[in-house]
């Protein structure tokens, strides 16, 4: 029993290891899947790819789930006949054939309705996800809404098929059911008087699932916190900010959302120029600036449309304010900033137009 539970562990571990490799080359080709509004060619190679990928996963997790429900069996049935050999243990093998039995039986049963239904659910998704004929919402939202109510459905059925095979084991234990669920009744009703913030937690986090007002991987701002969400379930919202810090938020705290990465977003660029430069030359060095970036083949499939110079914004005692519009793809918009800031020092450096300066009037 002993050798034969270090090869399972043994053989465990080999396959963890390769999940965790598979796990890694489909982060990649998740990520090298254009996102949703470019057009490429790339995208159409490379998913089904990542669904192959993704089938071996799940195929890896079956095999590590049965590795261990051996390895459960192995030491029941070698119990089972240490039992039968040890006279000081013989009295016990009738019961050891009854009850453990009963609940190995069930709790295998259990398992396999978890894993069976977490299936049906991943299958479901995937043909939402993919199907042409499927219309939940609006379409760009697809994979993100795909990921999140996936997580939520599998955590809600894995609790409901924990609570029954709970009392199934009180059943088999010889213990009445009645008495437990009514006091559980009376204890439930009891506490909830007290948590009325987990009712409340449930009840918006099934709003937020069913009114996509964001999912997994969307940037949110609820206020005091802002970062990208990193899961999301029915109770709690967890995000990670710019830090790196995992901020849990109660689904109840969660009144006003700020989604920058729905469907599209948007940089708003400003910049305040010295009045001594031409604002006709001004103006031309933008659009030109905007037409290059959007011309350039590295960042034209993340701008939907070419860049809106909307001229002179403001003028104010120290210069004039010119502003720009970028639309870009969600969750883009601070690459495209950035690209296009330095394209906008460079070109301003290269045609010498001055920023404004601070303006000090002496008395």
């Amino acid at each position: 029993m002993v050798i034969l539970s270090a090869l399972g562990y043994l053989l465990r571990r080999i396959v963890n290891l390769r999940q965790q490799q598979l796990k890694g080359v489909y982060q990649e080709a998740l990520q090298s899947i254009t996102p949703p509004g470019a057009e490429t060619s790339n995208s159409s190679r490379v998913l089904p790819q990542a669904r192959s990928l993704s089938w071996r996963i799940d195929l890896y997790s079956l095999i590590k789930w049965l590795i261990l429900w051996l390895w459960i069996v192995g030491w029941y049935i070698g119990a089972v006949a240490i039992s039968t050999q040890i006279p000081v243990l013989m009295r016990y093998t009738s019961w050891i054939l009854a009850t453990p039995l009963e609940l190995l039986v069930l709790w295998f049963l259990i398992s396999v309705a978890v894993r069976i239904s977490r299936m049906l659910i991943q299958a479901f998704v995937q043909t939402w996800e993919y199907s042409d004929y499927l219309h939940f919402g609006e379409e760009q939202r697809r994979s993100l809404r795909a990921k999140t109510i996936t997580t939520a459905s599998k955590g809600l059925i894995t609790a409901i098929l924990l609570i029954i095979g709970l009392i199934f084991t009180l059943s088999i234990l010889k213990i009445p059911t009645r008495p437990v669920l009514a006091g559980s009744a009376i204890i439930g009703l009891a506490i909830s008087f007290g948590s009325q913030s987990l009712i409340k937690d449930l009840v918006n986090g099934c709003l937020i699932l069913i009114e996509d007002q964001f999912a997994i991987g969307d940037v949110i701002d609820v206020g005091l916190f802002s970062g990208v969400v990193e899961n999301l379930n029915l109770r709690v919202t967890q995000l990670r900010d710019g830090e790196g810090r995992l901020i849990i938020i109660p689904n109840s705290t969660i009144m006003q959302v700020q989604n920058l990465t729905r469907l599209w977003s948007q940089v708003d660029f400003s910049i305040e120029l010295a009045y001594e430069n031409d604002p006709v030359q001004v103006l031309a060095v933008m659009h030109e600036i905007a037409q290059s970036l959007y011309d350039d083949p590295q960042w034209h499939d993340l701008l939907p449309s070419l860049p809106q110079v909307l001229g002179l914004e403001d003028l104010s005692p120290t210069g004039m304010e010119v502003r720009v519009l970028l639309k870009t793809l969600p969750g883009k918009q601070w690459l495209v900033g950035r690209e296009f800031r330095l394209r906008v020092r460079q070109g301003l450096e290269r045609e010498g137009i001055e920023l404004s300066k601070p303006r000090f009037m002496c008395s």
